[in-house]
Protein backbone atom coordinates (compact mmCIF):
# COMPACT_ATOMS: atom_id res chain seq x y z
CA UNK A 1 0.00 0.00 0.00
CA UNK A 2 1.26 3.03 -1.04
CA UNK A 3 2.16 5.41 2.02
CA UNK A 4 0.74 9.29 2.04
CA UNK A 5 3.28 12.04 2.32
CA UNK A 6 6.21 13.71 0.55
CA UNK A 7 9.60 12.23 -1.00
CA UNK A 8 12.52 12.60 1.81
CA UNK A 9 13.61 16.33 2.72
CA UNK A 10 15.51 17.92 5.41
CA UNK A 11 12.98 21.10 6.93
CA UNK A 12 14.06 23.26 9.32
CA UNK A 13 10.68 23.86 11.24
CA UNK A 14 8.90 26.01 13.39
CA UNK A 15 5.59 25.69 15.84
CA UNK A 16 2.45 26.76 14.17
CA UNK A 17 0.73 26.57 17.56
CA UNK A 18 2.14 27.70 21.08
CA UNK A 19 1.88 23.55 21.61
CA UNK A 20 2.35 22.13 19.10
CA UNK A 21 5.40 20.66 16.14
CA UNK A 22 4.47 20.42 12.55
CA UNK A 23 6.99 17.32 11.55
CA UNK A 24 7.19 17.40 7.68
CA UNK A 25 8.52 14.56 5.68
CA UNK A 26 11.72 13.36 5.72
CA UNK A 27 14.49 14.95 8.53
CA UNK A 28 13.04 17.40 10.30
CA UNK A 29 15.90 20.36 12.44
CA UNK A 30 13.48 20.91 16.07
CA UNK A 31 13.30 22.22 18.80
CA UNK A 32 10.73 23.12 21.58
CA UNK A 33 8.82 26.54 23.33
CA UNK A 34 8.47 24.79 26.28
CA UNK A 35 10.94 24.47 29.19
CA UNK A 36 11.23 20.18 28.88
CA UNK A 37 9.58 17.06 27.10
CA UNK A 38 10.52 13.91 26.30
CA UNK A 39 11.49 11.98 23.46
CA UNK A 40 9.01 9.38 24.23
CA UNK A 41 6.18 12.45 24.66
CA UNK A 42 7.35 12.96 20.51
CA UNK A 43 7.87 9.43 19.53
CA UNK A 44 4.86 8.17 20.92
CA UNK A 45 3.01 10.58 17.85
CA UNK A 46 4.51 9.91 15.27
CA UNK A 47 4.12 6.78 12.50
CA UNK A 48 6.20 3.73 13.57
CA UNK A 49 9.88 3.79 11.98
CA UNK A 50 10.24 7.49 13.24
CA UNK A 51 13.71 8.70 14.67
CA UNK A 52 15.15 11.30 16.88
CA UNK A 53 18.99 12.07 17.24
CA UNK A 54 19.87 14.90 20.13
CA UNK A 55 23.70 15.60 20.47
CA UNK A 56 25.09 15.63 24.03
CA UNK A 57 27.65 18.20 24.39
CA UNK A 58 28.71 16.62 27.83
CA UNK A 59 29.20 12.99 26.54
CA UNK A 60 30.50 14.73 23.06
CA UNK A 61 28.16 12.22 21.38
CA UNK A 62 24.48 12.12 19.71
CA UNK A 63 22.03 10.15 21.54
CA UNK A 64 19.42 8.41 19.72
CA UNK A 65 15.90 7.00 19.85
CA UNK A 66 13.16 5.38 17.95
CA UNK A 67 9.44 4.18 18.26
CA UNK A 68 10.95 1.09 16.72
CA UNK A 69 12.14 -1.58 18.88
CA UNK A 70 14.40 -2.86 15.64
CA UNK A 71 15.84 0.70 15.29
CA UNK A 72 16.37 0.55 18.57
CA UNK A 73 18.24 -2.51 18.67
CA UNK A 74 20.27 -1.31 16.22
CA UNK A 75 21.21 1.80 18.43
CA UNK A 76 22.39 -0.05 21.51
CA UNK A 77 24.86 -2.11 19.35
CA UNK A 78 25.81 1.11 17.42
CA UNK A 79 26.63 2.53 21.08
CA UNK A 80 23.99 5.02 21.14
CA UNK A 81 23.02 5.71 24.12
CA UNK A 82 19.22 6.58 24.72
CA UNK A 83 17.76 10.28 24.55
CA UNK A 84 15.33 11.22 26.96
CA UNK A 85 14.86 14.94 27.80
CA UNK A 86 14.42 17.30 25.41
CA UNK A 87 14.75 20.91 26.56
CA UNK A 88 13.81 23.79 25.47
CA UNK A 89 17.82 24.94 24.88
CA UNK A 90 18.20 21.74 22.46
CA UNK A 91 18.45 21.11 19.00
CA UNK A 92 17.28 17.97 17.19
CA UNK A 93 16.78 15.90 14.90
CA UNK A 94 13.58 13.89 13.68
CA UNK A 95 12.90 11.70 11.15
CA UNK A 96 9.06 11.14 9.90
CA UNK A 97 8.92 8.18 7.22
CA UNK A 98 5.61 9.38 6.17
CA UNK A 99 3.35 12.65 5.59
CA UNK A 100 3.56 15.97 7.33
CA UNK A 101 2.20 15.55 11.19
CA UNK A 102 1.67 17.95 13.41
CA UNK A 103 2.42 16.60 17.41
CA UNK A 104 1.71 17.91 20.62
CA UNK A 105 5.36 19.15 22.66
CA UNK A 106 4.12 18.77 25.73
CA UNK A 107 1.51 15.70 25.75
CA UNK A 108 -0.83 18.51 27.64
CA UNK A 109 -4.15 18.11 28.70
CA UNK A 110 -5.49 20.28 25.61
CA UNK A 111 -4.64 16.64 23.31
CA UNK A 112 -7.87 14.19 22.96
CA UNK A 113 -7.32 10.67 22.25
CA UNK A 114 -10.31 9.93 19.96
CA UNK A 115 -10.56 5.75 19.58
CA UNK A 116 -12.84 3.21 18.15
CA UNK A 117 -9.83 2.08 17.10
CA UNK A 118 -7.99 4.74 16.62
CA UNK A 119 -10.01 7.42 14.30
CA UNK A 120 -7.89 9.08 11.43
CA UNK A 121 -8.84 12.67 10.05
CA UNK A 122 -12.29 13.37 11.98
CA UNK A 123 -13.83 16.60 12.56
CA UNK A 124 -12.92 17.06 16.05
CA UNK A 125 -14.64 20.15 17.41
CA UNK A 126 -15.58 21.19 21.17
CA UNK A 127 -18.88 23.30 22.50
CA UNK A 128 -17.31 26.66 21.45
CA UNK A 129 -17.06 25.54 17.68
CA UNK A 130 -12.86 25.29 18.27
CA UNK A 131 -11.13 22.48 15.94
CA UNK A 132 -8.46 20.41 16.82
CA UNK A 133 -5.58 19.67 14.90
CA UNK A 134 -4.84 16.30 13.64
CA UNK A 135 -1.54 14.74 15.24
CA UNK A 136 -1.93 11.32 14.22
CA UNK A 137 -2.51 8.09 15.69
CA UNK A 138 -5.92 9.02 16.60
CA UNK A 139 -4.72 12.05 18.61
CA UNK A 140 -6.01 16.07 18.18
CA UNK A 141 -4.70 19.00 19.87
CA UNK A 142 -6.56 21.93 21.01
CA UNK A 143 -5.04 25.46 20.51
CA UNK A 144 -6.64 26.47 24.00
CA UNK A 145 -8.23 24.18 26.46
CA UNK A 146 -10.96 22.69 24.80
CA UNK A 147 -14.63 23.27 26.42
CA UNK A 148 -16.66 20.33 26.37
CA UNK A 149 -18.36 18.49 25.40
CA UNK A 150 -15.74 17.26 22.80
CA UNK A 151 -17.52 16.15 19.84
CA UNK A 152 -16.12 13.94 17.27
CA UNK A 153 -17.42 13.17 13.51
CA UNK A 154 -16.53 11.01 10.68
CA UNK A 155 -12.80 9.77 10.15
CA UNK A 156 -11.98 6.47 9.57
CA UNK A 157 -10.92 3.60 11.81
CA UNK A 158 -7.56 2.20 11.32
CA UNK A 159 -8.26 -1.30 11.77
CA UNK A 160 -4.41 -2.65 10.94
CA UNK A 161 -2.96 0.63 13.08
CA UNK A 162 -0.55 1.30 10.47
CA UNK A 163 -1.41 5.16 11.04
CA UNK A 164 -2.83 5.81 7.42
CA UNK A 165 -6.12 4.67 5.89
CA UNK A 166 -5.75 2.33 3.87
CA UNK A 167 -7.33 -1.09 2.42
CA UNK A 168 -9.25 -2.81 5.08
CA UNK A 169 -9.97 0.00 7.17
CA UNK A 170 -13.70 1.31 7.81
CA UNK A 171 -15.34 4.26 7.65
CA UNK A 172 -16.70 5.84 11.40
CA UNK A 173 -20.47 6.86 10.74
CA UNK A 174 -21.14 7.35 14.53
CA UNK A 175 -21.16 10.66 16.30
CA UNK A 176 -18.90 9.84 19.62
CA UNK A 177 -18.58 12.57 22.97
CA UNK A 178 -17.06 13.23 25.71
CA UNK A 179 -18.29 15.49 28.45
CA UNK A 180 -14.94 15.61 30.41
CA UNK A 181 -11.64 13.87 30.25
CA UNK A 182 -8.76 13.36 27.77
CA UNK A 183 -10.82 10.48 25.28
CA UNK A 184 -13.25 10.30 23.13
CA UNK A 185 -14.48 6.61 22.82
CA UNK A 186 -18.15 4.80 22.60
CA UNK A 187 -18.05 4.15 26.54
CA UNK A 188 -17.16 8.16 27.18
CA UNK A 189 -20.52 8.34 24.54
CA UNK A 190 -22.70 6.85 25.93
CA UNK A 191 -21.49 7.68 29.47
CA UNK A 192 -22.61 11.42 28.90
CA UNK A 193 -25.67 10.13 30.28
CA UNK A 194 -25.62 10.35 34.11
CA UNK A 195 -27.81 7.19 34.76
CA UNK A 196 -25.90 5.29 32.20
CA UNK A 197 -22.42 6.77 33.49
CA UNK A 198 -24.06 5.25 37.15
CA UNK A 199 -24.53 1.70 35.47
CA UNK A 200 -21.25 1.16 33.67
CA UNK A 201 -19.85 2.11 37.23
CA UNK A 202 -21.93 -0.19 39.52
CA UNK A 203 -22.41 -3.18 36.86
CA UNK A 204 -19.08 -3.77 35.25
CA UNK A 205 -16.49 -1.50 38.00
CA UNK A 206 -15.65 0.95 35.89
CA UNK A 207 -14.31 4.36 37.52
CA UNK A 208 -14.68 7.81 36.59
CA UNK A 209 -10.93 7.88 35.58
CA UNK A 210 -11.49 5.03 33.87
CA UNK A 211 -14.27 6.54 31.30
CA UNK A 212 -12.31 9.61 31.31
CA UNK A 213 -8.82 8.36 30.40
CA UNK A 214 -8.83 5.16 28.90
CA UNK A 215 -9.08 3.73 25.59
CA UNK A 216 -9.83 -0.11 24.42
CA UNK A 217 -5.74 -0.05 23.58
CA UNK A 218 -5.45 0.48 27.07
CA UNK A 219 -8.20 -1.35 28.77
CA UNK A 220 -9.53 -4.33 28.13
CA UNK A 221 -12.89 -3.74 30.05
CA UNK A 222 -13.22 -0.49 28.09
CA UNK A 223 -12.36 -2.58 24.88
CA UNK A 224 -14.71 -5.31 25.65
CA UNK A 225 -17.98 -2.54 26.39
CA UNK A 226 -16.82 -0.10 23.38
CA UNK A 227 -17.20 -3.50 20.89
CA UNK A 228 -20.19 -4.69 22.45
CA UNK A 229 -21.77 -1.45 22.33
CA UNK A 230 -21.04 -0.93 18.44
CA UNK A 231 -21.62 -4.41 17.81
CA UNK A 232 -25.31 -3.63 19.31
CA UNK A 233 -25.29 -0.50 17.32
CA UNK A 234 -24.78 -2.00 13.87
CA UNK A 235 -26.91 -5.29 14.14
CA UNK A 236 -29.83 -2.88 14.90
CA UNK A 237 -29.18 0.36 13.01
CA UNK A 238 -29.05 2.52 16.32
CA UNK A 239 -27.03 5.74 17.26
CA UNK A 240 -24.82 5.24 20.36
CA UNK A 241 -25.12 8.03 21.92
CA UNK A 242 -29.04 7.81 21.77
CA UNK A 243 -28.96 4.22 23.54
CA UNK A 244 -30.87 4.36 26.43
CA UNK A 245 -30.05 2.95 29.74
CA UNK A 246 -33.01 0.09 29.53
CA UNK A 247 -31.78 -1.26 26.32
CA UNK A 248 -28.42 -1.41 27.31
CA UNK A 249 -29.59 -3.46 30.31
CA UNK A 250 -31.49 -5.86 27.86
CA UNK A 251 -27.25 -6.77 26.72
CA UNK A 252 -26.01 -6.29 30.29
CA UNK A 253 -25.16 -10.21 30.16
CA UNK A 254 -23.51 -10.12 26.80
CA UNK A 255 -21.49 -7.46 28.07
CA UNK A 256 -20.49 -9.27 30.98
CA UNK A 257 -19.63 -12.62 29.02
CA UNK A 258 -17.26 -10.33 25.96
CA UNK A 259 -15.02 -8.75 28.91
CA UNK A 260 -14.52 -12.09 30.50
CA UNK A 261 -13.87 -13.26 27.38
CA UNK A 262 -11.25 -10.19 26.83
CA UNK A 263 -9.80 -10.46 30.00
CA UNK A 264 -8.56 -13.87 29.53
CA UNK A 265 -8.12 -14.11 26.04
CA UNK A 266 -4.32 -13.81 24.60
CA UNK A 267 -5.13 -12.35 21.65
CA UNK A 268 -4.60 -8.28 21.99
CA UNK A 269 -7.45 -5.69 21.56
CA UNK A 270 -6.39 -4.82 17.97
CA UNK A 271 -6.49 -8.48 16.89
CA UNK A 272 -10.32 -8.84 18.90
CA UNK A 273 -11.68 -5.80 17.07
CA UNK A 274 -10.56 -7.31 13.92
CA UNK A 275 -12.60 -10.26 14.80
CA UNK A 276 -15.41 -8.48 15.55
CA UNK A 277 -15.18 -6.15 12.57
CA UNK A 278 -15.10 -9.77 10.10
CA UNK A 279 -17.61 -11.28 11.99
CA UNK A 280 -20.30 -7.98 11.65
CA UNK A 281 -19.89 -8.16 8.04
CA UNK A 282 -18.96 -4.49 8.04
CA UNK A 283 -18.20 -2.64 5.10
CA UNK A 284 -14.40 -1.80 4.61
CA UNK A 285 -12.56 0.75 2.51
CA UNK A 286 -10.94 -1.15 -0.91
CA UNK A 287 -8.75 -0.15 -3.18
CA UNK A 288 -10.80 1.97 -5.57
CA UNK A 289 -12.21 3.65 -1.87
CA UNK A 290 -8.24 4.42 -1.22
CA UNK A 291 -7.72 6.00 -5.31
CA UNK A 292 -10.37 8.30 -4.63
CA UNK A 293 -9.62 9.36 -1.33
CA UNK A 294 -6.01 10.09 -2.60
CA UNK A 295 -7.49 12.04 -5.35
CA UNK A 296 -9.36 14.21 -3.54
CA UNK A 297 -7.48 15.04 -0.44
CA UNK A 298 -5.80 18.16 -0.51
CA UNK A 299 -1.86 18.34 -0.47
CA UNK A 300 -0.97 15.59 1.39
CA UNK A 301 -3.49 13.04 0.28
CA UNK A 302 -5.13 11.35 3.26
CA UNK A 303 -3.03 12.85 5.80
CA UNK A 304 -5.06 15.86 5.40
CA UNK A 305 -8.35 16.55 7.11
CA UNK A 306 -11.11 14.29 6.76
CA UNK A 307 -13.51 16.36 4.38
CA UNK A 308 -15.88 18.44 5.89
CA UNK A 309 -18.09 17.38 3.18
CA UNK A 310 -17.53 13.47 3.31
CA UNK A 311 -18.41 13.96 6.98
CA UNK A 312 -21.64 15.88 5.97
CA UNK A 313 -22.40 12.63 3.73
CA UNK A 314 -21.88 10.26 6.22
CA UNK A 315 -24.34 11.47 8.91
CA UNK A 316 -28.02 10.64 8.71
CA UNK A 317 -30.82 12.53 6.65
CA UNK A 318 -33.11 14.34 9.48
CA UNK A 319 -36.47 15.74 8.80
CA UNK A 320 -35.67 19.39 9.09
CA UNK A 321 -38.09 21.89 10.92
CA UNK A 322 -38.99 25.15 9.06
CA UNK A 323 -36.95 27.09 10.84
CA UNK A 324 -33.80 24.87 10.03
CA UNK A 325 -34.72 25.24 6.84
CA UNK A 326 -34.80 29.14 6.89
CA UNK A 327 -31.28 29.17 9.08
CA UNK A 328 -29.81 26.79 5.89
CA UNK A 329 -31.27 29.53 3.69
CA UNK A 330 -30.36 32.48 5.39
CA UNK A 331 -26.52 31.80 6.24
CA UNK A 332 -26.20 30.63 2.45
CA UNK A 333 -27.14 34.22 1.83
CA UNK A 334 -24.82 35.68 4.85
CA UNK A 335 -21.77 33.62 3.61
CA UNK A 336 -22.51 34.91 0.20
CA UNK A 337 -22.72 38.99 1.61
CA UNK A 338 -19.79 38.10 3.55
CA UNK A 339 -17.90 37.26 0.51
CA UNK A 340 -19.11 39.42 -1.82
CA UNK A 341 -18.59 42.56 0.04
CA UNK A 342 -14.87 41.85 1.09
CA UNK A 343 -14.03 41.36 -2.36
CA UNK A 344 -16.55 44.67 -3.48
CA UNK A 345 -14.02 46.33 -0.96
CA UNK A 346 -10.76 44.73 -1.80
CA UNK A 347 -11.75 46.56 -5.76
CA UNK A 348 -12.04 49.88 -4.10
CA UNK A 349 -8.88 49.08 -1.58
CA UNK A 350 -6.85 46.20 -2.65
CA UNK A 351 -5.54 44.39 0.75
CA UNK A 352 -4.47 40.68 0.87
CA UNK A 353 -6.73 40.28 4.57
CA UNK A 354 -9.82 41.66 2.72
CA UNK A 355 -8.72 39.72 -0.76
CA UNK A 356 -7.46 35.95 1.02
CA UNK A 357 -10.72 35.73 3.11
CA UNK A 358 -12.76 36.18 0.04
CA UNK A 359 -11.08 33.96 -2.06
CA UNK A 360 -10.57 31.18 0.31
CA UNK A 361 -12.61 30.95 3.46
CA UNK A 362 -15.79 32.67 2.36
CA UNK A 363 -15.97 31.15 -0.70
CA UNK A 364 -16.23 28.24 0.77
CA UNK A 365 -18.14 28.63 3.73
CA UNK A 366 -20.60 29.40 1.37
CA UNK A 367 -20.11 25.73 -0.38
CA UNK A 368 -20.40 24.24 3.02
CA UNK A 369 -23.62 25.81 3.08
CA UNK A 370 -24.48 24.86 0.19
CA UNK A 371 -23.29 21.09 0.50
CA UNK A 372 -26.41 20.83 3.22
CA UNK A 373 -28.83 22.60 0.19
CA UNK A 374 -28.18 19.38 -1.72
CA UNK A 375 -28.48 16.81 0.90
CA UNK A 376 -31.57 18.49 2.10
CA UNK A 377 -32.83 19.08 -1.99
CA UNK A 378 -34.15 22.77 -0.58
CA UNK A 379 -34.81 25.08 -3.15
CA UNK A 380 -34.25 28.48 -1.34
CA UNK A 381 -35.27 30.66 -4.31
CA UNK A 382 -38.67 29.65 -3.30
CA UNK A 383 -40.24 30.66 -0.74
CA UNK A 384 -41.78 26.91 0.69
CA UNK A 385 -38.22 25.87 -0.37
CA UNK A 386 -39.87 23.22 -2.96
CA UNK A 387 -38.76 22.51 -6.55
CA UNK A 388 -35.02 20.50 -5.35
CA UNK A 389 -31.69 21.97 -5.25
CA UNK A 390 -30.64 23.53 -8.55
CA UNK A 391 -26.82 24.54 -8.07
CA UNK A 392 -27.05 26.43 -11.49
CA UNK A 393 -29.38 28.68 -10.30
CA UNK A 394 -27.76 29.99 -7.23
CA UNK A 395 -24.41 29.75 -8.92
CA UNK A 396 -26.00 33.02 -11.22
CA UNK A 397 -27.12 35.07 -8.50
CA UNK A 398 -24.18 38.43 -8.86
CA UNK A 399 -22.37 39.58 -6.79
CA UNK A 400 -24.10 42.09 -4.37
CA UNK A 401 -27.29 40.67 -5.30
CA UNK A 402 -29.47 38.10 -2.46
CA UNK A 403 -32.52 36.54 -2.39
CA UNK A 404 -33.20 37.53 1.51
CA UNK A 405 -34.26 41.46 1.34
CA UNK A 406 -32.49 41.90 4.92
CA UNK A 407 -29.44 40.17 4.01
CA UNK A 408 -29.51 43.13 0.38
CA UNK A 409 -30.27 46.05 3.17
CA UNK A 410 -27.00 45.09 5.60
CA UNK A 411 -24.90 44.51 2.13
CA UNK A 412 -25.98 47.82 0.46
CA UNK A 413 -25.20 49.45 4.08
CA UNK A 414 -22.16 47.99 4.86
CA UNK A 415 -20.59 48.50 1.18
CA UNK A 416 -21.32 52.32 1.92
CA UNK A 417 -19.47 51.91 5.47
CA UNK A 418 -16.20 50.55 3.71
CA UNK A 419 -16.35 52.70 0.74
CA UNK A 420 -14.74 55.50 2.40
CA UNK A 421 -11.17 54.38 2.99
CA UNK A 422 -9.02 51.24 3.76
CA UNK A 423 -9.51 51.39 7.39
CA UNK A 424 -13.72 51.71 6.71
CA UNK A 425 -13.42 48.40 4.99
CA UNK A 426 -11.66 46.70 7.40
CA UNK A 427 -13.92 47.83 10.07
CA UNK A 428 -16.82 46.63 7.63
CA UNK A 429 -15.12 43.14 8.16
CA UNK A 430 -14.87 43.48 12.12
CA UNK A 431 -18.79 44.21 11.95
CA UNK A 432 -19.52 41.12 9.13
CA UNK A 433 -17.66 38.67 11.50
CA UNK A 434 -19.94 39.57 14.61
CA UNK A 435 -22.52 39.85 13.14
CA UNK A 436 -22.00 36.24 11.52
CA UNK A 437 -21.01 34.65 14.37
CA UNK A 438 -23.96 36.16 16.84
CA UNK A 439 -26.31 34.94 13.75
CA UNK A 440 -24.35 31.47 14.04
CA UNK A 441 -25.30 31.07 17.66
CA UNK A 442 -28.42 31.32 17.32
CA UNK A 443 -29.06 29.13 14.45
CA UNK A 444 -26.77 26.55 16.73
CA UNK A 445 -28.95 26.66 19.25
CA UNK A 446 -31.99 25.90 16.99
CA UNK A 447 -30.40 23.12 15.48
CA UNK A 448 -31.06 20.62 18.60
CA UNK A 449 -30.84 17.11 17.17
CA UNK A 450 -29.25 17.66 13.25
CA UNK A 451 -25.81 16.90 13.74
CA UNK A 452 -24.85 18.03 10.32
CA UNK A 453 -25.69 21.06 10.44
CA UNK A 454 -24.57 22.34 13.67
CA UNK A 455 -21.20 20.61 12.34
CA UNK A 456 -21.11 23.01 9.80
CA UNK A 457 -22.81 26.24 11.83
CA UNK A 458 -19.78 25.82 14.48
CA UNK A 459 -17.18 25.19 11.60
CA UNK A 460 -18.21 28.28 9.99
CA UNK A 461 -18.16 30.56 13.77
CA UNK A 462 -14.89 28.74 14.27
CA UNK A 463 -13.69 30.66 10.96
CA UNK A 464 -15.38 33.66 11.49
CA UNK A 465 -13.57 33.87 14.97
CA UNK A 466 -10.42 33.68 13.00
CA UNK A 467 -11.47 36.33 10.18
CA UNK A 468 -12.84 38.82 13.00
CA UNK A 469 -8.74 38.37 14.78
CA UNK A 470 -7.11 38.97 11.32
CA UNK A 471 -9.15 42.31 10.69
CA UNK A 472 -8.19 43.47 14.08
CA UNK A 473 -4.39 42.84 13.18
CA UNK A 474 -4.88 44.42 10.00
CA UNK A 475 -6.09 47.21 11.51
CA UNK A 476 -3.74 47.33 13.93
CA UNK A 477 -0.92 47.53 11.50
CA UNK A 478 -2.75 50.36 9.91
CA UNK A 479 -2.08 51.55 12.93
CA UNK A 480 -5.24 52.15 14.50
CA UNK A 481 -4.34 50.97 18.05
CA UNK A 482 -7.50 49.45 18.97
CA UNK A 483 -8.12 47.46 16.63
CA UNK A 484 -12.15 46.04 15.69
CA UNK A 485 -13.03 47.98 18.59
CA UNK A 486 -12.54 51.00 16.78
CA UNK A 487 -15.66 49.89 15.40
CA UNK A 488 -17.89 50.61 18.12
CA UNK A 489 -18.51 48.70 21.34
CA UNK A 490 -20.54 45.93 19.85
CA UNK A 491 -17.34 44.95 17.48
CA UNK A 492 -14.76 45.05 20.69
CA UNK A 493 -14.35 41.29 22.00
CA UNK A 494 -11.86 39.73 23.57
CA UNK A 495 -10.12 35.99 22.93
CA UNK A 496 -12.38 34.83 25.64
CA UNK A 497 -15.41 35.51 23.79
CA UNK A 498 -13.84 35.02 20.35
CA UNK A 499 -11.42 31.98 20.78
CA UNK A 500 -8.37 32.70 18.71
CA UNK A 501 -7.66 28.87 16.86
CA UNK A 502 -5.01 29.86 14.82
CA UNK A 503 -2.44 31.64 17.39
CA UNK A 504 0.59 31.81 16.20
CA UNK A 505 3.67 33.96 15.95
CA UNK A 506 1.57 35.90 13.14
CA UNK A 507 -1.99 35.72 14.14
CA UNK A 508 -3.19 37.67 11.26
CA UNK A 509 -3.05 34.03 9.22
CA UNK A 510 -6.33 32.85 11.27
CA UNK A 511 -8.12 33.26 8.01
CA UNK A 512 -7.05 30.10 6.78
CA UNK A 513 -8.91 28.38 9.24
CA UNK A 514 -12.70 27.11 9.32
CA UNK A 515 -12.52 25.79 6.01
Amino acid sequence: MKKYGLLLSTVLSCSLYADTLTVHSGWNLLSISEPSTTADCILDQMPTGSTLFKYDNLQKKYLAKSNSDVTNATFTQKGYPAVSTISATDGFWLYNPFGRKVIDQTCSGNTITVERGPILHAVVIDSKGQRSSELGGGKYAFVTTPSYPVTVMGGFIDLNRDGIVSVGDVNNTFILRANEGNVVTLVSTIAQNSDIRTWLKEQFGLSDDDINTQTPSTNRTIAAISDEIYAYSIENGLTPELITLDQLQTISADIANRIQTYTSSTLTTIQLEQDLVNNLNVNKLDITDITYLQNNYQSGGATADHSLTTVIDSTPVTTLTEEQKDALAFMWNEEKLAKDVYFALNELYPHQTLYKIASKAETEHQSMVETLLEKYDLNILADNYEGGYNADNLAVIEPGKFINEDVQSLYDTLYDLGSKSLTDALKVGCMVEVTDINDLNERIEASEGNEDLILVFSNLRSGSYNHYWAFDDALKALGVTDGCCSAGTDYCKTTDEYPNNMQSNSRGGGYMHGR
